[in-house]
């Protein structure tokens, strides 16, 4: 019977290191998950995407980046469905610490707060930028 008792405990042992082994095995990859999700927030974090947000009237925003094409072209960063916008209209910049906008020779010219644009204008948040009819107020990310 003493055999018995010797095979039953080293099958016990062996359940509790398999079992440990399976714990630390759960524990390892939850780890590798958490680790891989806050790699993945910090480059979305890090993305110049969300500098600032163009809104339009229906408060659809448009996410801007350090340099934001706009126009009908569907190469542009943001798409504009309108006819009287050209189809490379404007460029947006960011550009030590403020907001710029460059008419890209359109047809039917660029506007902030209703003065037409020759060049390159300075944009601040709360300024409304006239494209062909469409206008889009610059926020600030913090004013969501």
């Amino acid at each position: 019977m003493v055999p018995l008792e010797g095979a039953f405990a080293v099958a016990l042992w062996a359940v509790r290191l398999a079992f440990l082994a399976l714990l630390y095995g759960f524990l390892a990859r939850a780890f590798a998950a958490l680790q891989r999700a806050l790699a993945a927030e910090r480059a979305r974090a890090a993305r110049p995407a969300g500098i600032a947000d163009l809104v339009a009237r229906s408060a659809e925003r448009y996410p801007l980046r350090a340099v934001s094409s706009l126009g009908r072209d569907p190469g542009c960063d943001i798409v504009l469905r309108d006819d009287a916008a050209s189809s490379r209209h404007a460029l947006l910049t960011f550009d030590a610490g403020e907001w710029w906008v460059e008419d890209l020779e359109s047809r039917n010219g660029t506007l902030v707060n209703g003065a037409a644009v020759h060049g390159r204008a300075r944009l601040a948040y709360g300024d409304v930028l006239t494209i062909g009819r469409t206008e889009l107020r610059l926020e600030h990310p913090a004013a969501k």
